[in-house]
């Protein structure tokens, strides 16, 4: 049995592999800022912008799973600040393996967003831990967040030439699992998974459609700069690495959507 400690372990894609370690037998410890409600015999109390805490919390511990997010400026520091203590920390603390979760193409772009990601894997990759890097493609709830914000206003936006492979974070749970416990090393100690099929984006969003029910209009709308040559170049797909075996239509299913999201 390993001991791991996933840092950002309440979020979508660390809550799923939180619980498919559980599954396996490990023992899992999840790290915030602040103590969760309730029980926290799990849980331990950190902050990745200051390093406090970190010491103690990664004390033995055989492997750390990131799963942070930071969604606005104010936030992103935890990728990068955040990610340097993290990896000072778990080297004095002698953790052996650090996988750290990214995103399919983040380094073919120019978006803020991107490059700060871009550098949270540099500062994995400089450490001296045994680094594995999941790229991920995008969520399947990204895509139902997007559908669902657009379509309260009638209109379902769907950018021309935009496909994507959208990825269930129980499947992404598996890869992150495997990275962390597995001892077989990876080219550049880096992974790619995506879903099992490429759609477009118009296709996805009459698929959200005809499970909610919803009778917004999809409308094909261009995407200038950057983002959009992305997209069309189909940059944010791995085709050749389809390791989510849910699809869009069977996540939709399972999880009973409702247009009033």
């Amino acid at each position: 049995m390993s001991t791991v400690l996933v840092a950002g372990g309440t979020g979508t894609a660390g809550a799923a592999v939180v619980a498919e370690l559980r599954a396996r037998g490990h023992r899992v410890l999840t790290l915030s800022r602040h103590s969760p409600e309730g029980p926290a015999a799990d849980h331990v109390t950190a902050d990745l912008l200051t390093g406090e805490g970190l010491a103690a919390a990664l004390d033995g511990v055989d492997a750390v799973i990131s799963a942070v997010n930071g969604q606005t400026r104010k936030t992103r520091p935890v990728f990068t600040e955040g990610a340097r203590n993290l990896v000072r920390a778990a080297e004095a603390a002698g953790v052996r393996r650090a996988v750290l979760l990214s995103i399919v193409g983040v380094d073919r772009v120019r978006l803020s967003y991107y490059e700060t990601l871009t550098e949270q894997e540099g500062i994995y990759s400089a450490s001296g831990l045994d680094v594995r890097i999941v790229r991920s493609t995008q969520f399947h709830q990204l895509l139902r967040s997007i559908f669902a914000t657009t379509a309260r206003f009638g209109v379902i936006p769907a950018v021309r030439g935009a496909r994507f492979q959208p990825i269930a974070p129980t499947d992404l749970a598996r890869a992150l699992a495997d990275a962390a416990l597995t001892e077989s090393a990876t080219a550049g100690g880096r992974i790619e998974v995506g879903g099992p099929e490429v759609r477009t984006m118009r296709e996805l969003a009459e698929s959200w459609k005809r499970a909610t029910g919803s009778r917004a209009l999809v409308l094909p709308v261009p995407m200038p700069g950057a983002p959009g040559r992305f997209l069309r170049a189909g940059l944010n797909l791995t085709t050749e690495n389809r390791y989510g075996a849910v699809t869009f239509d069977e996540w939709l299913a399972t999880e009973a959507p409702s247009t009033s999201e």
